[in-house]
């Protein structure tokens, strides 16, 4: 920014509903959200003086954050603490945090709701075991308490047995021909890694590899 005499527009940013840029002598000198026009009590006239252009300036690099935070939620869906990795080069903790503090009291970062979203779509994809699905979900952030309600949310109403059985027979594939030994054991190493239970698993192995 530059230092100029005084706003001379505020108007609607045409590519983010949410923002306006604020002018000044022909130039935009700031993007920021419409709530911080209001909260800042801004208006055409108003001068320019050095408080005004610092806080035009952090207001503009929160609102990048949050436009950046958004964009990246609407490509998958995430944890606030993988939202964090993901803007940590582009701000400070302070702006993350205060920007991540928004989203989360807007209802746009929720945790539960993004896990949900993830179990959700691995679900539909292929049956998987708990296990797995835990692991998935602390990879990404996810705090264990949030991981293990939303896994069990998930996995009430389903028949685990049948995903099992499901599973097992995607996993059965191309292992025809084997010895049921070596067999075996690559199924349980397939189904193993899908999250299965082991003491079901070895059922499961039994019910498609019965004993010669």
């Amino acid at each position: 920014m530059t230092d100029v005499a005084c706003i001379t527009a505020i108007t609607a940013d045409p590519r983010e509903p949410d923002l306006r840029r604020i002018q000044a002598a022909g130039r935009c000198v700031a993007r920021i959200r419409h709530v911080d026009v209001d909260a800042m009590r801004l208006r055409v006239g108003d001068p320019l003086n050095a408080s005004l252009l610092a806080g035009l300036e952090a207001a503009d690099r929160r609102a990048a954050l949050r436009v950046r935070a958004i964009r990246s939620l609407s490509r998958a869906a995430a944890s606030r603490k993988k939202l964090e990795s993901r803007l940590a080069r582009h701000g400070t903790e302070d702006d993350i945090a205060q920007v991540l503090d928004n989203l989360t009291a807007d209802g746009i970062v929720d945790d539960v709701l993004a896990a949900a979203q993830l179990v959700t779509e691995t679900l539909r994809r292929e049956p998987v075991g708990r296990t797995k699905l835990l692991q998935m979900l602390t990879s990404r952030g996810f705090g264990q308490d949030v991981s293990e309600r939303v896994v069990d949310d998930a996995l009430r109403d389903r028949d685990g047995r049948q995903d099992l059985s499901e599973a097992a027979t995607r996993a059965a594939r191309g292992l025809h021909g084997l010895p049921r030994d070596t067999a075996a054991r690559r199924l349980a190493g397939r189904l193993g890694r899908r999250g299965f239970d082991e003491d079901a698993v070895a059922e499961a192995i039994r019910s498609i590899l019965p004993e010669e």
